[in-house]
Formats: C-alpha cells, sequence, structure tokens
C-alpha cells in the first residue's frame, strides 16, 4: 500500500505516492523541470570554461589570421604565442603581431607589434559596440607611406577610401618603444617618430604622452619634440589637452605651448606659438603660404584654428632690423586658400623690404638678386606663389630707418584675386610731401603684365638732396606723375619693356649759385662764390618731361630756368640695359671771361655713372681761339669764350603746360607742404 504525509499533533508522516508504490516524497524538496535544464546548462558551461581554461589558444592562430586577412586584404600573422584570461572582459595577449604592407611598398610589413595586450568587453560586444577598456602597446613598429600615384597604404580597400569608421571606446591606452614612420618620396617626406606614454602623476592621473623624431619634411631636415597630456583625451572635444612642442625644419624653427580644446581638429584658444627662422619665404614648402622673401625674422603670438580658418594674432617680433606686429589668418577652407592680415611696423628699415619687389633680401651673406653690373631687381616673382592665395593685406610703416633716402612712413592695401595683383594705395611720406602710387600686376600669363601710376606732391628740394651742406639751402617743391605699362618676370624686366610717360616739375624755389657755376664749369666765379659766401638763386622753373617706348625713356623737356642761367638737357635713359646718355647744356645769362662753358655729358651705367664735360665742344671752342690769335691780340683773344646765349629765359608756362598735359600733373602735386617731422 503505498503512504503520503500526514500531520496529526505536529508529528508529519510519510505517506505512499499515488501511482508511485514504495516511493515517497523526501520531506521539503522538490526539483522542477526548468531547474533541471538550468542545472543542465551549467555544468555544459562549467565543462567549456574547464576546456577553454586548459585550452592552448595557438591553435586558434591560423583562424584568426585568415580572418583578419580576409578582412584587410593583408597578410596577418601572430608569430609568437596568444594567451586569453576568461572573463566578462578576457584579457588578450598577443606577441610578435605582424600585418602586412601594400603589394607596391618594398617594406614587407605595414605593422609589427612585440606585444599586444588588450581587453575587451563582451556584453557590449554583444549589442554590437567594440569596447576596449585597456590597450597595452609594446615595442609597436608602423610604416604610414603614399607611393609616387598618390596611394595610401593605410587605405587596405578602394572602397573603404572614402568610408568614415566609427572608432573604437578605448577605456586606457599605454605604448612602450613605440615607433611611427612616414615617407611620402614625391614630397621627399621621410619621417620617424619615437612615441611613449609616460607614467601618471600628481599633476597628471593619467599616463601623457612624449614624441620625439627626425627626418626629412619636403627635402629638408626636420626634428620634433612633443609633450602632450594623456593620449586618449585627444579624442575629447570637451576636454582641454595641454600640449607643448618644438619642431625644426630645415631654418625654420616653431614651437607651441598651451591648451588645445578640440584636438583632432587642433582647435586652440590662446596657443602660444613661436616662430623664427632665416626667410619667412620659407615657409611656403611648409605650409603651402606665400609669403615674400625677408630677412631672418623671429615671431610670438596666440594660434587658434577654427574650420579650415587658422590665425596667428596679436603676434609681435622682429623681421632683419624691423619690428612688426599685427593679426595673420589663413582659410584653407577657400579655393585657392584667402589670406587677410593687418600688419603695422613702427620702427622700418628700408632694406628689409628687399624682398617685397624681388631686391636684395639679405638673408644670406653676400646673396644678390641682381648681376655685378646691375641695379635693378632681377630676381623673379613666382607665379606659383602669386597664384596660390588671394590676400587682403594691410600694412603701415610708422617711421623708416635709411640712411640715403628721406622717408618717413609708408602705407599700403594689398589685394591678390585669381593670379592679379593690386596695391592700391602704396603711399609714402617723403621729403615734406608725398609718393601716392597704384600698381596692378596681371600673372595669369607667363610674363605679368604690370601697369603703375605714381604721384609726387609737395617733395622738398632740401630734403632730397641732404648729402651737403649747400644742399640745405635748396629750398623749394616739386611734384610729378607716372604712368607707366610693362611686363616680364621681375622689376627689371617690367622697366625694360616700360611705355608711357613721366614728369617732375618745380615751380618756384631756389637754388645753390655754387652748383649753378660748377655745372657750367665756370671755374673763376665758382672760386669767387666759394671765397665770397654761397647765395641762393631764385629758379624760375624746373621740367624734367620723359616719353618712355620699350624701355627707353627718352628727354621730351628738361630745363632749369633761373635768372643768371638757363640748364637744358636731352637724350635718354635706358631702363633696357640701365645705360645713361645725357647731355646738360648751361646757356649764361652774364659773362666770366675766366669760363670755360660747355655742355656736361652723364654716361655709363646706372650702377656707374660718369659725368664729364664734352670734350668735342671745348676742342672747337678752343680751336676757334686759336684761329682768331693770329688775327687780334690781347683781349681779343678772349672774345671767342663768350657766350651770351641766344633764349635769355625759358618759356616756363609752355614747359610746365606741356608737361602737366602728358601726364596729368596736378596744380595740387605742385603745392608746397610743410615737412613731416
Amino acid at each position: 500500500m503505498t503512504s503520503s504525509t500526514e500531520s496529526f499533533a505536529g508529528v508529519t508522516a510519510s505517506r505512499p505516492i499515488p501511482g508511485r508504490p514504495g516511493i515517497a516524497r523526501r520531506p521539503g524538496i522538490h526539483i522542477t523541470r526548468t531547474q533541471k535544464w538550468i542545472a543542465g546548462v551549467a555544468g555544459i558551461f562549467a565543462l567549456l570554461m574547464l576546456a577553454l581554461y586548459v585550452f592552448d589558444w595557438n591553435l586558434a592562430r591560423p583562424y584568426i589570421a585568415r580572418k583578419v586577412t580576409s578582412y584587410t586584404g593583408r597578410s596577418f600573422a601572430i608569430n609568437g604565442d596568444l594567451k586569453v584570461h576568461l572573463s566578462l572582459r578576457p584579457r588578450i595577449v598577443a606577441n610578435q603581431v605582424v600585418l602586412g604592407n601594400a603589394d607596391w611598398s618594398s617594406d614587407i610589413n605595414m605593422a609589427e607589434i612585440e606585444r599586444l595586450d588588450f581587453r575587451i568587453d563582451l556584453l557590449k560586444l554583444l549589442v554590437g559596440r567594440l569596447a576596449f577598456p585597456e590597450i597595452a602597446l609594446s615595442g609597436p613598429r608602423v610604416l604610414l607611406e603614399v607611393n609616387k600615384d598618390g596611394a595610401a597604404n593605410w587605405i587596405f580597400k578602394k572602397d573603404d577610401q572614402n568610408k568614415a569608421g566609427d572608432f573604437p571606446s578605448i577605456g586606457a591606452l599605454t605604448i612602450d618603444h613605440g615607433t611611427a614612420i612616414y615617407r611620402d618620396p614625391a614630397k621627399k617626406t621621410d619621417l620617424s617618430l619615437d612615441i611613449n606614454t609616460l607614467g601618471s602623476s600628481k599633476d597628471d592621473p593619467e599616463p601623457t604622452v612624449e614624441v620625439t623624431g627626425k627626418g626629412l619634411f619636403n627635402g629638408m631636415p626636420a626634428t620634433v619634440r612633443a609633450h602632450g597630456g594623456a593620449l586618449l583625451s585627444l579624442r575629447s572635444a570637451e576636454r582641454p589637452y595641454p600640449i607643448k612642442a618644438d619642431a625644426t625644419l630645415g631654418a625654420t624653427r616653431a614651437s607651441v605651448d598651451g591648451t588645445l580644446l578640440d584636438p583632432l581638429h587642433f582647435k586652440g584658444e590662446e596657443l602660444n606659438f613661436r616662430l623664427e627662422g632665416s626667410d619667412l619665404a620659407l615657409l611656403y614648402p611648409i605650409v603651402g603660404v606665400p609669403l615674400p622673401p625677408t630677412p631672418a625674422y623671429k615671431l610670438a603670438g596666440y594660434l587658434s584654428h577654427s574650420g579650415e580658418i587658422w590665425t596667428f594674432k596679436r603676434f609681435k617680433g622682429t623681421v632683419g632690423q624691423s619690428d612688426l606686429e599685427g593679426d595673420f589668418a589663413v582659410d584653407r577652407g577657400k579655393q585657392p586658400q584667402s589670406i587677410t592680415a593687418d600688419l603695422v611696423s613702427r620702427k622700418l628699415d628700408m632694406q628689409d623690404l628687399g624682398g617685397f619687389i624681388g631686391a636684395d633680401r639679405g638673408s644670406k651673406a653676400g646673396e644678390k638678386s641682381t648681376p655685378g653690373d646691375k641695379i635693378l631687381p632681377s630676381s623673379p616673382f613666382s607665379l606659383e606663389k602669386l597664384r596660390a592665395a588671394n590676400a587682403d593685406v594691410r600694412f603701415k610703416g610708422a617711421k623708416f630707418i635709411t640712411e640715403k633716402l628721406p622717408f618717413e612712413k609708408m602705407e599700403t592695401h594689398l589685394f591678390i584675386k585669381n593670379g592679379t595683383l593690386r596695391l592700391a594705395p602704396l603711399n609714402f611720406s617723403v621729403a615734406g610731401g608725398s609718393l601716392e602710387s597704384q600698381i596692378e600686376m596681371d600673372g595669369r600669363q607667363p610674363r605679368i603684365v604690370a601697369h603703375v601710376e605714381v604721384i609726387a606732391k609737395g617733395l622738398h628740394l632740401d630734403q632730397l638732396i641732404p648729402a651737403t651742406k649747400q644742399a640745405a639751402k635748396n629750398v623749394g617743391t616739386l611734384g610729378g606723375r607716372a604712368k607707366l605699362d610693362g611686363n616680364g618676370a621681375s622689376i627689371a624686366q617690367m622697366l625694360g619693356t616700360a611705355n608711357g610717360d613721366a614728369a617732375l616739375i618745380m615751380d618756384g624755389g631756389s637754388v645753390s649759385e655754387l652748383m649753378l657755376r660748377l655745372s657750367n664749369l665756370d671755374i673763376a666765379n665758382s672760386i669767387g662764390a666759394l671765397l665770397g659766401g654761397n647765395k641762393q638763386v631764385p629758379i624760375r622753373c624746373m621740367v624734367s618731361n620723359f616719353k618712355a617706348v620699350d624701355g627707353d625713356f627718352k628727354v621730351e623737356a628738361l630745363v632749369l630756368d633761373t635768372p643768371k642761367v638757363n640748364i637744358t638737357g636731352a637724350g635718354d635713359v635706358s631702363f633696357a640695359d640701365e645705360s645713361l646718355n645725357l647731355r646738360f647744356i648751361a646757356q649764361s645769362k652774364g659773362f666770366s671771361l675766366a669760363s670755360l662753358r660747355g655742355p656736361i655729358d652723364v654716361t655709363g651705367s646706372f650702377k656707374k655713372p660718369s659725368v664729364h664735360p664734352a670734350a668735342g665742344s671745348v676742342i672747337a671752342r678752343g680751336a676757334a681761339a686759336a684761329a682768331l690769335g693770329v688775327v687780334t691780340a690781347g683781349i681779343g683773344t678772349l672774345i671767342p669764350l663768350l657766350d651770351f646765349g641766344k633764349d635769355k629765359n625759358s618759356n616756363c608756362v609752355a614747359l610746365i603746360g606741356k608737361a602737366k598735359a602728358d601726364t596729368g600733373v596736378k596744380e595740387s602735386d605742385l603745392a608746397p607742404r610743410p615737412a613731416t617731422r
């Protein structure tokens, strides 16, 4: 008889289970079917974990290699031990990991890692997210290179070239004795960088990164040394990233020190930036920004970057012997790139401007931009640089440093657009007056086409020629205008092909009597002027008017009219070969018995002019005197030397009127102006 449990007076008895003779339930125990299933799975999982624990993971290396090779299209191998420490975040250690390179590379491997130690989050992996709580790299070596056709070895498949991959989540990253190499033979670049993470400290709770390297960049020797915050902080646009770095590229040295707000995009606020080198023009192959040749420079300011706009703001420094400050910005997002700048020099050395016009820049000892017998700048303007960027640049020079030229200050506004250049205005305060000019250059053709307009206003003669004590008394003001068109690759070529007109007029003023006497070769009266004191002679007018044809500036009118003498000039000045061929004839309005009056010739080159009397005229007069001396005697022999001149006075009104009409000189251009001190 089966039994079951019954309770009577607190005593539990066993009773048989219906249908199960002889079997009775044990008191308090009940096992369900689900519990049996879970117990079975747990057992299997325990056996599996035991198997995995004792499993030799090296047996999985071929399978892993096939999968990675299939995904990347590159050979892959784990040549050392592979170990797995199981958990919900299993730790995987792989030794001697190798990833093959592109088939066009001379190096077999793109990446080699002596030891790769990382953890992976399985729970996040189950929902499709790749997360690594820890990654430690020992002895990694990565080679990044570009071939002559522009193909990069980090692009595994052509379909992946334009894809933006999701960067996996990494909790902690350390690198020990890492090496990164970048090569681009087309740009003559081959850099090798050593990368290490440094231990944390009180100031830096996370490991910081240190990078040192050297090699070639655009054909120039390069070195770099940088220290930054935690390597993983580079991904954060919300967490400021500290950085301090120095780099040398050829003769250029740059350094940064500050905080980046968006490290991957190099966005910084008040990031200290220093730049120095032998020539600003050498920055072009480094950063692609066209700048003119300059002497050695040192600049310091603040570097920031937003989008495609780079700004070097509130910088100060020196270029040669000149100081320079202001703001400079480059927008790399425009085609061509766009440059804007607002620059000021409080003390400007004229020599430092040479590179702007193709003249000697003084960056290297003995370096010249002109042949030995020439003075016009012949260094060609770079059409590549002219077309490399659009520009809007303002510049002011408050005070000039110059030994020979009476310049006082400068102001210009430079525009470059699609290969055309315009300086409007390009103004100088000089000799108590001003030079106002506009220059246009079209660089869209192989030879630059140039147009120049220059207006001279109120120039003080005594300040223009300050070399001698007598010159200080040459008071008077000048004005003029020039309109010229030319073409070529340099200033010398443009002036050598120039066509147009130029005129300079002085209305009123005075000039040294001694200078007039010497110009007339009146030796006797010149000595008298020296002994008796030099006097000022009023000027009725001075006119010089030139017509330029293919670089040859021919004299249309050249007259200096005073009550004592008229000086007229003829000939030409050739900018094509830098030669002078001028003759000045003085016609006295008085007489001197000892006068040897005759024409004065100015010949030779711009660099070595020769000023001498026209010997032929003197000889002719001497021959005539000898012939007359046979017939007459005494004072009669001096008569041939007397020349009272046919035109006592020049027609100043007509001469000035013609010069004004030819070149557009205005009355206001001749107005005297107070000297600027």
